[in-house]
């Protein structure tokens, strides 16, 4: 049997489980503020030239996706294109790379896409309609972003999305965002 001298026991314990702690902080649970962490994750997984799809007004999460270099189609009012504008403005990025699109229909312009956002919406049929859109526009291996999961219905969404097959859970964002992988 082998004798651990005690004063060298937690460091040795600390050495050793460091890699799985930043690896189980890093990949499942990004804590703290929502826009820190968010940001923290959108570095790590967002490229420059990377299409993203956004349903529903997010404007700082609109602006974090422009401020990556991705190419932001948003699917959202007018007035969330000024709010995104103005953000960038302040932010120091370019909003020259945002397609304003008023209704769902008109942004199957862009494509298949590398991401899609899903704002909070106000009921769990207008979430639906919005993924089944995500889905068609959404590239294998692409990421959705599900916003607002503290809310009722897309707390819902979120726990059948994590069942399917078709769906990978990739990370939980400050308890707020989840992010999923198409297979």
């Amino acid at each position: 049997m082998a004798v651990i001298e005690t004063e060298f026991a937690p460091g040795l314990l600390q050495r050793v489980s460091a890699p799985f702690r930043k690896m189980q902080r890093t990949s499942l649970w990004r804590k703290g503020p929502l826009d820190r962490a968010l940001e923290d994750f959108l570095t790590s997984v967002t490229q420059p030239g990377d299409k993203v799809l956004q349903l529903g007004s997010d404007d700082g999460v609109a602006a974090a996706f422009l401020d990556r270099g991705a190419f932001l189609h948003l699917v959202a009012p007018a007035q969330s294109a000024d709010a995104v504008e103005s953000i960038c403005q302040l932010r120091g990025c370019s909003p020259a790379r945002m397609r304003l699109f008023e209704t769902m229909g008109g942004s199957a312009m862009a494509g298949t896409v590398d991401a899609v956002w899903l704002s909070k919406t106000p009921s769990l049929p207008v979430l639906a309609a919005h993924f089944r859109h995500a889905e068609t526009r959404l590239k294998p291996g692409g990421k959705l972003f599900l916003g607002a999961i503290t809310s009722e219905h897309t707390r819902q969404f979120y726990k059948q999305l994590r069942n399917s097959a078709d769906w990978q859970p990739d990370e939980l964002i400050a308890g707020e965002v989840a992010v999923f992988r198409r297979h």
